[in-house]
C-alpha cells in the first residue's frame, strides 16, 4: 500500500453543482416506438418464475456509459447501483434518508470538522479479483477528480485522501461540510473502482472507454454484456462479500414503447417495467390481479416556478394569492392520482422535520377571485410552461390551467421544447408566467436541493428568481450541525414566494406477481430504479 496521500488544491465547486439529475430527462414514455418484442424471457408462464434469470424493461432512453464517474442519468443507476458500491449509502427500502455503512463499516469526524476517518470493510474483492483496501479508496477519489464529470463536484472540497493502514483512510476537506457524507451516500456519489483496472485499462481517458462496456466494482452483479442504449446484462458476481443474489442473470432492456412493454409483461415475457406511467395506465395495470403495480416514496418533487419578470404576479402578495388559490390536492388527484402525493414542505418531503419548512399555504377558494377583482390579470392570459418531455408536468399544467380559467383567469399550458426550459432566463420577458417542473436532489441533504433550485447558478432555477444572500447563508449552514440554519433558510425562500412545492412523485414499478423484495429494492433517492440483488421469487 502506498503511503502517498492524494492531494490537490481545494475548489469551491462543492457549493455549485453543475447540473442536477433531472426528472424531466427521464420522462419520455409516450411518444416512442418499440421495434421488437423478443426476449430471453425470465418466465415461461404468466406470474410464475421458471429460471434464475430476471428481465426488466426500462421505458426511458439511456445511452450514456455506465461509468460511475460520468453517469449523471437516472436510468443508469439501475446498472451502477448493482455493480458498484460506495463507502456509505442511503438505506434501501426506507422512507427516510438514513445513511448506512457499505464498504466503510464506520466513520468518525475530527474535532476541527475537517477530517473523516473511515474504517473499511475487510474481505471484499473487486470483480477482477483485486482486494478492496485503502489504496483503492485513494485511487477512486483520484479518478473521480481526474475524469471531472458531472458528479465530480461532490468531492470538490476534498484536499487529501490518506491511507492510515490497509483498512483505514483519512479524507480531509478544505472546510467543515455537514453535507459531505450525504454526497458520499448519494446514488451519484463516489463509488469504489478497482485500481488494477484503472491502471491496466487506463488508455488516454482514465479507463472511460473500457468502462463503457465493463464494470470495475464490488457490487453483487458484474456487467457481462452491453449493447449501448439497447440492452445490458448483469451476472451475479462470484465471491460477493454480501448475500448472493437470487437471480443469477439480470437482463435490462431499454424500450421506448411503454404499451409494448406492458403487453410483454402480460404475456409473461418479462418480469417488470420501470419508468413513468400516467395515471390512467397505472390504474389499469393496478386492476390486473396478475400484476403487482406498486409505488414507493421518492424525493422527486414537483414545483410551481414563478417568473420574476411576470407582468401579472409582480408582488409577494400577488404570488401568495396565487398559491393560496390553487387547490393542489384536487389538481394532483385529478392529474396524477396515486402517482403523486401532495406536500406542504418546501424541500423534498421528509428531508427536514415538517415544521421546519412548512410553506404555510392554506387553500383559500376566494383567493383566485381576489386576483380577478384586483385586475392584475385583466386582459392577460396566464401562460403555464412545462417541459415537453414530462408527461407528469403536462398533466398538472393542464389541470392547473383549467382551474385558473374556471376561476375567471384565462390560462394556457405551454409545451417547452427539448432543453428550452433551461434557457428561459435568456429572455424572461418572453418566458411563461409559471413553469411546472419536477426534479430530484443529488443527495438527501438540504444543501443538495437548495443550491440547485433556489440559486441562479444552481442549474435548476429555471426562471432565475433569487433570494438575496442565499449562497452565503448556505455556505454558513454547511459549517453547522443540526437543522436550525436550514429552517431559517427555508423561511427566507418561502417568504419570496417564487417557488411552490406541490407534490412528491412516487417511484412506480409494474411487476409480475410472485416477484418478491420490491420495497427493499427501491431507494428514496432513486427514481424508478431497482436494486436487483434484493429481488427474488415466492
Amino acid at each position: 500500500m502506498s503511503p502517498t496521500p492524494f492531494s490537490r488544491p481545494a475548489r469551491s465547486a462543492f457549493s455549485r453543482p453543475r447540473k442536477a439529475a433531472l426528472l424531466t430527462g427521464l420522462a419520455a414514455v409516450t411518444a416512442l416506438a418499440l421495434a421488437g418484442c423478443s426476449s430471453s424471457a425470465a418466465t415461461d408462464s404468466f406470474g410464475s418464475s421458471a429460471s434464475d434469470s430476471l428481465t426488466v424493461v426500462i421505458t426511458q432512453t439511456y445511452t450514456t456509459p455506465p461509468d460511475p464517474d460520468t453517469n449523471y442519468d437516472g436510468p443508469g443507476l439501475n446498472i451502477i447501483e448493482s455493480t458498484y458500491e460506495g463507502l456509505v449509502a442511503y438505506q434501501d427500502g426506507s422512507d427516510t434518508a438514513e445513511i448506512v455503512p457499505e464498504l466503510a463499516t464506520d466513520w468518525t469526524l475530527s474535532d476541527d470538522g475537517l477530517t473523516y476517518t473511515f474504517t473499511l470493510r475487510e474481505g471484499v474483492t473487486f470483480h477482477d479479483g483485486t482486494e478492496f483496501n485503502a489504496d483503492a479508496v485513494v485511487a477512486s477519489f483520484e479518478r473521480r477528480t481526474a475524469v471531472d464529470g458531472g458528479p465530480a463536484y461532490m468531492v470538490g472540497d476534498v484536499t487529501a485522501v490518506t491511507p492510515v493502514d490497509d483498512y483505514t483512510v483519512d479524507v480531509t476537506l478544505a472546510a467543515p461540510n455537514s453535507a459531505f457524507v450525504d454526497y458520499l451516500a448519494s446514488p451519484f456519489g463516489l463509488k469504489m473502482v478497482s485500481p488494477t483496472v484503472l491502471t491496466e485499462e487506463a488508455g488516454d481517458d482514465f479507463a472511460q472507454t473500457y468502462l463503457t462496456t465493463h464494470d470495475a466494482g464490488t457490487g453483487p452483479y458484474e456487467l457481462s454484456d452491453v449493447e449501448t442504449g439497447v440492452s445490458y446484462t448483469l451476472t451475479a458476481a462470484d465471491d460477493y462479500w454480501g448475500d448472493a443474489p437470487e437471480f443469477g442473470t439480470v437482463n435490462i432492456e431499454i424500450s421506448d414503447n411503454a404499451s409494448a412493454a406492458q403487453l410483454r409483461l402480460e404475456r409473461g415475457e418479462i418480469d417488470a417495467i420501470l419508468g413513468n406511467l400516467n395515471k390512467t395506465t397505472f390504474a389499469s395495470l393496478a386492476s390486473n390481479d396478475k400484476l403487482d403495480a406498486s409505488t414507493f416514496p421518492n424525493f422527486t418533487t414537483q414545483m410551481v416556478y414563478v417568473n420574476p419578470a411576470s407582468a401579472i404576479f409582480t408582488t409577494v402578495e400577488d404570488r401568495t394569492a396565487l398559491f393560496s388559490g390553487l387547490d393542489t390536492k384536487t389538481i394532483i388527484d385529478s392529474s396524477m392520482g396515486e402517482l403523486e402525493v401532495p406536500t406542504s414542505q418546501l424541500f423534498p418531503a421528509g428531508m427536514l422535520d415538517a415544521a421546519a419548512d412548512d410553506q404555510g399555504v392554506t387553500y383559500d377558494p376566494a383567493a383566485l377571485q381576489g386576483i380577478v377583482d384586483s385586475g392584475i390579470a385583466a386582459g392577460k392570459t396566464i401562460r403555464i410552461g412545462y417541459p415537453a418531455s414530462s408527461s407528469d408536468a403536462a398533466a398538472v399544467a393542464q389541470e392547473m390551467g383549467a382551474t385558473l380559467s374556471s376561476a375567471g383567469l384565462p390560462a394556457e399550458a405551454v409545451s417547452l421544447g427539448s432543453g428550452s426550459v433551461y434557457s428561459l432566463t435568456d429572455d424572461l420577458a418572453a418566458a411563461p408566467d409559471l413553469v411546472i417542473m419536477a426534479a430530484f436532489p443529488d443527495a438527501g441533504h438540504v444543501d443538495a436541493w437548495a443550491r440547485i433550485i433556489y440559486t441562479p447558478t444552481g442549474g435548476l432555477d429555471v426562471l432565475g428568481a433569487e433570494v438575496p444572500g442565499l449562497n452565503d447563508d448556505l455556505d454558513a449552514a454547511l459549517a453547522t450541525e443540526g437543522n436550525d440554519a436550514y429552517a431559517a433558510i427555508a423561511q427566507k425562500i418561502i417568504a419570496a414566494k417564487y417557488w411552490f412545492s406541490i407534490g412528491s412523485l412516487q417511484t412506480t414499478t409494474i411487476a409480475r406477481t410472485g416477484l418478491t423484495g420490491l420495497d427493499d429494492a427501491r431507494n428514496l433517492l432513486e427514481y424508478n430504479v431497482l436494486h436487483f440483488a434484493a429481488l427474488g421469487n415466492e
